[in-house]
């Protein structure tokens, strides 16, 4: 691999691992009441039953263990909490409480593509094959189209946090709060004038332009803010405000060495110039 190549692959592994993390943690909650959480043994129900997904599923991706169809299931159990429990409440994730399910849903998606990365159960597991399967090459074929899917969510989801900060727009609603409303996201502890920087970056992301210096450059401000608000309010993310900021942090930098994928500016514009080693002209391949 060359270099861009190595990075992709690290940082999918990275990305990997704090999925898990983040993922594990409601799991917990509602199997074992964890960080004071409402346990749910109810199983028959949509909510109960998530919980036997979230716990297995975080340990199988911080595992690196049957990474794509772990992904895959969990990407549509977000997918059926995103449409059933939040969406009802109003059109915009950042004010109904589902950001964090839009986010998992479509990088689990992504995942579900791009695999485990180096860092891995599954990795050292392939090693030892001798033969690629069609339906692992046909999804690694898949990852960036998945990943420019995942890049225009984001870009929209984040951008919503620079409208809020810069005009005021998408106040939480009156009336009753969920946790993640009462919490606050760490982002929203951001300067006034990084609000700008948001919709700009934002903007560019969306299109896919100059998509890695851009996903550099928006990096920052979820990396001050986990930082400097979520970690002293606690380790665990579902209780301080963090799981959308970390989530944040580690996708920009997914994006500063991978690239835009395909359906963006940045494909077109490389697709006038000549490859170079094993570079996608979308970004760097990702086929752990």
């Amino acid at each position: 691999m060359n270099e861009s190549s190595k990075w992709t692959a690290y940082t999918l592994s990275i990305f990997r691992f704090v999925a898990g993390y983040v993922f594990i943690q409601p799991g917990l909650e509602k199997l074992w009441g964890f960080q004071g959480g409402r346990i749910d043994h109810n199983f028959a129900t949509l909510h109960g039953f998530a919980g036997l997904l979230e716990f297995p599923g975080g340990i199988l991706l911080m595992l690196g263990l049957f990474t794509r169809p772990t992904a895959f299931i969990l990407s549509g159990e977000m997918c059926v909490a995103y449409f059933r429990s939040w969406a009802p409440r109003g059109f915009w994730p950042i004010t109904n409480s589902g950001e964090l399910c839009v986010i998992l849903s479509f990088a689990f998606l992504w995942l579900a593509a791009a695999g485990a990365g180096p860092w891995s159960l599954d990795y050292l597991i392939q090693r030892q094959m001798t033969h690629v399967s069609k339906l692992r090459a046909a999804f690694s074929s898949w990852e960036i189209y998945a990943r420019a899917i995942l890049r225009v969510i984001i870009a929209f989801t984040f951008s919503l946090h620079g409208y809020r900060l810069f005009f005021g727009f998408f106040a939480a609603p009156a009336g009753r709060l969920t946790r993640a409303q009462r919490i606050g996201v760490a982002l929203d502890h951001l300067p006034h004038i990084a609000g700008l920087v948001i919709i700009v970056g934002g903007l560019l992301l969306f299109l896919g332009l100059f998509t890695r210096i851009t996903a550099l450059i928006l990096s920052i401000g979820p990396a001050v803010t986990y930082l400097t608000v979520a970690v002293p309010r606690g380790f665990w993310s579902i209780n301080n405000g963090g799981q959308e900021t970390i989530l944040y942090l580690f996708l920009f930098l997914c994006f500063a060495a991978a690239g835009a994928g395909a359906w963006s500016l940045d494909y077109l514009l490389q697709k006038r110039r000549p490859m170079a080693g094993n570079l996608h002209p979308a970004g760097a391949t990702v086929n752990p």
